[in-house]
């Protein structure tokens, strides 16, 4: 079997995830990067979708959790979407950016991301 896993860059979703009682409640934009190992032999022989991981549904599944979840840290909201993921998707292996887009700290415009990462 060839390794291969799915890449899906760049998943926008608008979260309530934040130390700060406005970031819970108003939320803000989020970004998912999402790598997943799989077995898609299987898909490649036969050209089935339903062989295969739908990716469609994995970033509407992404975006429909983050619309009833809050928590305070990156780390615990990564840690959910990786779960869902695997509870789902049983994949072999996992990888998830999670990208808090404009954290409120005051004089820094970048980004921060957490990268956590799954394997049976």
């Amino acid at each position: 079997m060839n390794e291969a896993y799915l890449k899906i860059n760049n998943i926008k979703v608008w979260a309530r995830v934040g130390v700060l009682d406005d970031e819970r409640e108003f939320g803000q934009l989020f970004s998912f990067d999402v790598l997943l190992w799989s077995d898609f032999e299987e898909c490649t022989d036969s050209d089935d979708i339903n062989k295969t991981i739908d990716y469609s549904i994995l970033i509407n599944d992404i975006k429909n959790h983050s619309k009833s979840f809050s928590c305070k840290t990156i780390e615990k909201y990564s840690s959910e979407i990786i779960n869902m993921i695997v509870r789902k998707y049983k994949p072999s292996r996992l990888e998830v950016v999670l990208t808090k887009c404009n954290p409120p700290i005051i004089g820094f415009d970048g980004q921060v991301s957490i990268v956590k990462t799954y394997e049976k």
